[in-house]
């Protein structure tokens, strides 16, 4: 046996030699690589782009909405100050907000008397909060469902008669440009109505605040107090107290199982690379009996993995970008999960083939004994 030490280059030269040579050995390594690196972050790519999707439609449907109304007490139910509800727009972590009252009046298009639609005062904030655009002489916001009725068009120029109780005139108002709005995020109460704004007094009787995930829980802790009315706190609901979203989007990216995928992937690269070692504890005895030591042994298998795991990581992430878009998934959550998975899954995986580079070898007279 050779007590002359190896060099670390020559140990490393051992190992990419050994990589070139393997053939079969070499492929089947490269392709389990190419496999476990592709596979966990395309499902993840996908299992995220299906959550931001939902999570989207919970949005639409009045997700991180709340509907303020004042408290009930014996005198009866409190009502909501306009001014406050409309200063919560400057207000971190609020994308929205604005004051609602039902009237008992309804309306129509000045050219279909016959018509009625429920009739809403709303303050200024409803604009930017349903996304529409401010007109010169004042705006009327009506719903889809409205426009699809009547034949209103966006930006038409629209005179609309409010009507009052039975045997009341209708009264006319000044021209208006319509605003078509989607009322989804409000509720389905709202389909069909119209909307005024710029017709509240200083109360109202709800306040419609829009915030989003970062701010959800700070914000709607602070609406009872910022929105109570002579010292008695509101009540802020979240518009889609009940509906058919059970899903916590709050917390499911963190809590989704395939972003653990990764660690059996590892776990088994790790297993093939410490078979390849045991099918091969002959010819690691070899290099023990002429003098390799622990460290250049450890350089010679480090060597052999990289070279084989750099094919299979650049195979495997094409793979896993491309399935992961051809199964549906964004651009942007193939590229960025497929990546994650490839390098926790590669560096897990090469700390179990570092483990097994580390454990003890015998020599080649110590393999014959073993057989």
């Amino acid at each position: 046996m050779s007590s002359r030490p190896w060099p670390l280059g020559l140990a490393v030269r051992e190992g990419l030699a050994t990589a070139r040579t393997g053939r079969w050995t070499s492929l089947l390594v490269g392709l389990a690589v190419t496999w476990l690196v592709a596979a966990p972050g395309a499902a993840d790519a996908v299992a995220v782009s299906g959550l931001i999707d939902d999570e989207q439609a919970w949005i639409d449907a009045g997700g991180h909405v709340y509907v303020v109304e004042g408290a009930r007490t014996d005198e009866g139910q409190r009502p909501i100050p306009v001014d406050a509800c409309e200063s919560l727009r400057g207000m971190s972590g609020v994308l929205g907000a604005f004051a609602l009252s039902r009237t008992q009046d309804s309306g129509t298009l000045s050219h279909i008397p016959a018509g009625r639609a429920s009739l809403y005062d709303v303050s200024a904030g409803a604009l930017p909060f349903l996304s529409a655009a401010p007109a010169d002489g004042g705006v009327m916001l009506a719903t889809s469902s409205f426009a699809e009725r009547t034949g209103v068009v966006d930006g038409e120029i629209i005179t609309v008669a409010r009507r009052g109780p039975l045997g009341t005139e209708p009264a006319l108002s000044d021209p208006l440009t319509a605003r078509i709005v989607d009322t989804a995020i409000m509720g389905d109460e709202f389909d069909g109505a119209l909307l005024v704004p710029s017709q509240l007094g200083l109360t109202a009787q709800s306040c419609y605040v829009q915030t989003d995930a970062a701010h959800d829980a700070a914000v709607v802790q602070v609406l009872p107090s910022l929105l109570a009315y002579e010292g008695d706190p509101a009540v802020a609901n979240p518009r889609l107290f009940s509906s058919d979203f059970t899903v916590d989007y709050t917390h499911a990216y963190e809590l989704r199982p395939l972003r653990w995928l990764w660690v059996p992937a590892a776990a088994l690269l790790g297993l093939v690379w410490a078979m390849l070692q045991w099918f091969r504890r002959s010819h690691i005895a070899i290099y023990a009996t002429f003098g390799m030591r622990a460290a250049p042994r450890l350089a010679m298998q480090l060597a052999e993995w990289g070279a084989l795991a750099i094919f299979g990581v650049a195979w495997g992430w094409g793979i896993g970008v491309t399935g992961a878009l051809a199964l549906g998934a964004h651009p942007a959550q193939a590229v960025s999960q497929v990546s994650a998975h490839a390098i926790l899954t590669i560096a897990g995986a090469s700390m179990a083939v570092t483990l097994l580079g580390l454990r003890p070898v015998g020599t080649l007279l110590n393999s014959l004994k073993d057989r």
